[in-house]
């Protein structure tokens, strides 16, 4: 079960499923079922347009619903409550119909909803059934990943497993098996390749710049004009604008002071992240760990409050790139820091990837299906 609000839930979902088909060779199904559009109704419709604005219009706005939400189990189980009706019925026909023997989530809005009918649906068939969260939070999480109970949390490494244990949850319950990206990100492409389709040129170090959907037009102006104003030389720049479409045609109205190339959403961003030295992004679960599997430091330009913040703190922690100022003004000052000490930085990222993330998270959740008969939640 996973949530396609933001783009890092579905990829480590995915992630995990490519994993399973890859190693299991067909003994066990694998389904993925998206909340958002598989129990397609005003509850998660609602949720997802009031996450995606609320980013848009003011992330403190954000911040603040996510603070509420953090200090109090109330808010999601009111939510959760709420949901139910328009939910349950859905869910539980989604499970008869599939037959799981383990349940595997990614996004955990709704988790107390999904511990609910899931052990409605155990009772049915007379099993115990595992509950599982891949929590995509680093460091510090939200509550929600909580209040459903899992009886197992897969975090991406060792800060988290500690987080959570100082939460209270117990140490058995949590494994640190990495944070699962597809393998597309650990094997590398020639930058070659990459340069000769975008035209580029090798002398040059290249930026690429991700615009995902929680990077506002007012972040991205402020961005445009620290470039503008950059004193850096033999740089260029590519752009995935991955959120607004409108904003490929501004961007291509810009007069930038390097060669630029700017493209919409790719399905080859392993291709693009390959071929460029530095990774200008925001703090977003996934892509911080796409670019640490593909050992490519990153200059954080923005970092969702609450959601993201960890993130930031693991870049800055591990010296795995550079946090940027909330105005950009220092720009520069990234770039050349991470251009002087690219090796270092690189050597870092060595230490903290995980290569077999999804394939380790896969082995367990195939170990818990053979065993489900058994199996006795703590």
């Amino acid at each position: 079960m996973t949530g396609s609000v933001g783009s890092g839930h579905v990829s480590v979902a995915r992630a995990v499923s490519e994993a399973l088909h890859r190693i299991n060779r067909g003994h066990f199904n694998v389904e993925i079922a998206d909340l958002i559009t598989v129990l397609s109704n005003l509850a998660t419709k609602a949720t997802k347009q009031l996450y995606l604005s609320s980013l848009k219009i003011s992330p403190k706005i954000y911040e603040l619903i996510f603070n509420q939400s953090n200090e109090s189990e109330w808010p999601l189980k009111i939510l959760n409550m709420l949901s139910a009706p328009f939910m349950q019925q859905q869910f539980y026909e989604l499970l008869q119909s599939k037959k799981p023997t383990v349940l595997v989530a990614t996004y955990p809005l709704w988790n107390t909803l999904i511990r609910e009918v899931w052990e409605k649906y155990a009772a049915q068939v007379r099993k115990r059934l595992p509950f599982v969260n891949i929590v995509t939070d680093s460091i510090t999480f939200h509550n929600a990943w909580t209040i459903g109970h899992p009886d197992f949390f897969l975090v991406a490494n060792e800060d988290t497993g500690t987080s959570f244990m100082n939460f209270g949850i117990p140490k058995r319950k949590i494994k640190v098996f990495g944070y699962p990206v597809s393998k597309k990100f650990s094997v590398h492409a020639p930058c070659a390749d990459f340069q000769q389709k975008m035209d580029l040129s090798p002398k040059r170090k290249t930026l690429l710049l991700i615009l995902s959907t929680g990077v506002s037009w007012m972040k991205t102006r402020k961005l445009i004009k620290q470039i503008q104003s950059s004193r850096l030389k033999n740089l260029q720049l590519v752009i995935v604008a991955c959120g607004e479409k409108r904003w490929k045609k501004k961007l291509e109205a810009v007069d930038w002071p390097w060669p630029t190339r700017i493209t919409g959403w790719t399905k080859e961003m392993h291709t693009f992240i390959h071929g460029s030295d530095i990774i200008l992004t925001k703090a977003g679960g996934a892509t911080v760990m796409e670019c640490i599997a593909s050992q490519r430091p990153m200059a954080i330009i923005e970092a969702i409050p609450g959601q993201e913040i960890g993130n930031a703190m693991m870049v800055q922690k591990y010296n795995l790139g550079v946090v940027l100022n909330k105005d950009l003004s220092d720009f520069d000052k990234a770039i050349e820091y991470i251009l002087d000490n690219d090796e270092l930085i690189k050597e870092n990222l060595a230490r903290q990837q995980k290569s077999n993330a999804a394939d380790d998270t896969a082995k367990f959740l195939m170990g818990l299906a053979k065993k489900h008969q058994s199996f006795c939640p703590a």
